[in-house]
């Protein structure tokens, strides 16, 4: 059996239900800033569907005013989360705080 061809990518990914234009990993990346996925999560027609409302404090360490916050830990690396909708799927964006210890613009550390 031969390996995959690269022209054969776009059919394996529609047969699997994802598309480069619907997918978020086509343009989510380490490391990126939360308003710069949050632009293309919307662009590609995710929705903010947090599944809890945040704290005012939690609102101050992720140091965004984005509808898509569900929660911040405030702890440790103070990791925050954002989720989004899209018919039927959920999304769920994990970030990390741009300057450690402090109030900041959270950079995308992974998803699901």
């Amino acid at each position: 059996m031969g390996a995959l061809s690269l022209r054969a990518l776009p059919v394996v990914l529609f047969c699997l239900g994802a598309s480069a234009a619907g997918s978020p990993l086509a343009f989510l990346q380490p490391d990126q800033s939360i308003l710069e996925a949050h632009q293309h999560l919307i662009a590609a027609g995710w929705q903010p569907a947090p599944t809890q409302t945040p704290s005012e404090r939690e609102r101050q360490w992720a140091a965004v005013t984005l509808s898509s916050l569900s929660s911040c830990s405030g702890s440790g690396a103070g990791f925050c989360r954002f989720d989004y909708q899209r018919q039927e799927k959920r999304l769920s964006v994990v970030t990390v705080p741009s300057k450690p210890g402090k109030a900041s613009i959270g950079r995308v550390n992974r998803w699901w």
